[in-house]
């Protein structure tokens, strides 16, 4: 029987052999003479039907088939790889038998067009977050090198690095970019470019549209001004959550207080239960004052003081502040605040103290005069160091305020300032010598002076010491880098007993250096305050102490 079924399944193979294609086909064909590729790539299927053998060879590396011989009727595929140009690309594919050419079967591969595509055509973000979250992120598929152009100031979009090492085969990298919130109660749009470095402009360009939600109204009332702080609070990311709660009514709120009726300075009735003064401290921000502060128009102090690195920061005091046409003192300290406002001397009309140390800025800005701020009494801008050095003549311009009395005239503008009581420049690298003001830039004391004073003045009149700062009760030049003599009109200054001299004055950087080489120092520091009091012999009963230095 074993036999049988092996003769049975044998004449069954023949009879099969028999139908096969390749007896009842003669010849070679296929089911297509051309193959149109994507620029991508990929598979592609033909049909081969040939009564002998063949083999089928391409004659680029870039197009591999499988099986790459055969008999009868098989299936191939022939596999392209991506292409890494713009251009089209072509190539044949050639089926042989015993070195005859039976069919070439075209290949025509598309190039890579040149295209920037961002994943996302518009995006869509909130009004404010904190600093660590006002940003977004958006994938571009691109083959070209492109920079980013924002047609508003309030998106920063990053530099994009694009890696073209695979050509003109597209590449995905990530455009970050940050925001500012929007502090306008409407909401706002903005256009970003993604334009090719070089070469023609592409086919379709390249947009992303943006879209801001509106930030809150805020009113010209008490509800207002509520409103604004805890904005301005959360802004600045403030520590302090006890000096704001807003589940309490804002009169109880430790950082302000607000106007009442029985106020002497009282601007108007409409100022009763507004905020007066705002004092924020400890907080950590990169962002410009916020300019919420506008709507708080009755402030008479703002107080903004203590930024988390604020060395590492580069902030800037917004034109908006500079609207508060009531406001008397101003403290921006200790943030890292590096510029004011172009129109800040719009405070001068209402300006009395101005706190800016403990800041970043490089130079003293050129618009504290006394003919911007007449009222001003109160001026200090000490410890403006972003970073320590001992010897000027290496430092690169970003360390602090500087200045040189020999060079230019931002120190002497400052001791020319009449109405100043308290002036600071502490701890920062000023070099050169004090001026004497013997030019006759500022007139000596008079007769006038004696009846105002009394006759405690007469050395001064005698021998006609520049009237120098003669409102001045609290003078700080310490820590600087100064050089030379101190000038007659400060060592016989008539308020010189109430200086402290000796420690704010005269005691300048220890062991550093100033831009020409020479050790920091004044030359002819008083040993003893006798030669004071020969020269204002009243004085000598109003300060018991003890003249030894």
């Amino acid at each position: 029987m074993r036999k049988i079924y092996i003769l049975i399944a044998a004449a069954l193979v023949l009879g099969g052999c028999q139908n096969d294609t390749t007896e009842s086909f003669k010849g070679f064909e296929s089911d297509k003479s051309e193959i149109k590729a994507k620029a991508s790539g990929g598979e592609h299927s033909i049909t081969i039907r040939s009564d002998r053998e063949w083999t089928a060879q391409a004659e680029v590396p870039w197009i591999m088939i499988s099986p790459a011989n055969g008999r009868g009727e098989v299936k191939c595929k022939i596999k392209i790889d991506s292409t890494l140009i713009n251009d089209s690309r072509e190539a044949v594919v050639r089926f042989s038998s015993a070195g005859e050419i039976l069919q070439e079967v075209a290949v025509n591969q598309a190039g890579f067009e040149r295209a920037i595509t961002p994943s996302k055509n518009t995006i869509s973000i909130s009004a404010s977050a904190v600093r660590a979250e006002r940003w977004v992120e958006v994938d571009i598929k691109t083959n070209v090198e492109f920079d980013v152009v924002a047609d508003a100031a309030w998106i920063t979009p990053e530099d994009v690095e694009v890696n073209l090492d695979r050509g003109a085969r597209p590449r995905t990298t990530r455009l970050h970019l940050d925001w500012k919130m929007n502090s306008d109660p409407e909401s706002r749009e903005m256009t970003l470019s993604l334009i090719p470095k070089s070469g023609e402009p592409l086919a379709t360009p390249a947009t992303i549209k943006i879209r801001q939600q509106a930030g809150p109204l805020i009113e010209d009332n008490r509800q207002g001004d509520s409103l604004a702080v805890v904005t301005i609070f959360n802004k600045m990311e403030c520590w302090e959550e006890s000096a704001l709660s807003t589940s309490e009514p804002m009169n109880n709120w430790v950082c302000l207080r607000l106007w009442q009726a029985s106020d002497e300075t009282l601007p108007c009735a409409d100022a009763v239960g507004r905020v007066r003064d705002l004092d924020l401290s400890y907080f950590n921000t990169e962002d410009d004052i916020p300019v919420e502060i506008k709507y708080l128009k009755y402030l008479e102090t703002l107080s903004l003081y203590g930024n988390v690195n604020a060395m590492l920061k580069d902030i800037h005091l917004c034109p908006e502040v500079s609207t508060l046409n009531y406001l008397k003192e101003l403290r921006v300290a200790a943030i890292g605040l590096v510029s004011l406002p172009d129109n800040f001397a719009e405070l001068g009309d209402t300006l009395e103290g101005l706190y800016l140390d403990s800041n970043n800025f490089t130079a003293i800005p050129d618009v504290l005069s006394p003919e911007n701020f007449p009222h001003l009494t109160v001026l200090d801008l000490s410890s403006n160091r972003r970073s320590t050095i001992s010897d000027l003549s290496g430092r690169s311009g970003n360390e602090g305020i500087y200045a040189n009395m020999g060079e230019d005239d931002a120190i002497r503008r400052l001791l020319l300032w009449e109405n100043l009581e308290e002036l600071a420049l502490s701890y920062n690298y000023i070099e050169g010598s004090l001026p004497d003001f013997k030019d006759g830039a500022v007139r000596a004391y008079t007769a006038e002076d004696i009846a105002e004073r009394g006759d405690t003045l007469n050395w001064a009149v005698e021998y006609k010491l520049p009237r120098v700062l003669p409102n001045i009760r609290t003078l700080r030049l310490n820590l600087n880098f100064m050089t030379g003599e101190l000038p007659e009109w400060l060592l016989y200054h008539p308020n010189l007993m109430e200086l402290a001299a000796e420690v704010l004055l005269y005691t300048q950087q220890e062991k550093s250096y100033d831009s020409t080489g020479s050790v920091v120092g004044f030359s002819n520091v008083p040993t003893s305050r006798e030669y004071y009091f020969e020269a204002y012999p009243l004085y000598r009963s109003r300060y018991e102490f003890n003249d030894e230095m």
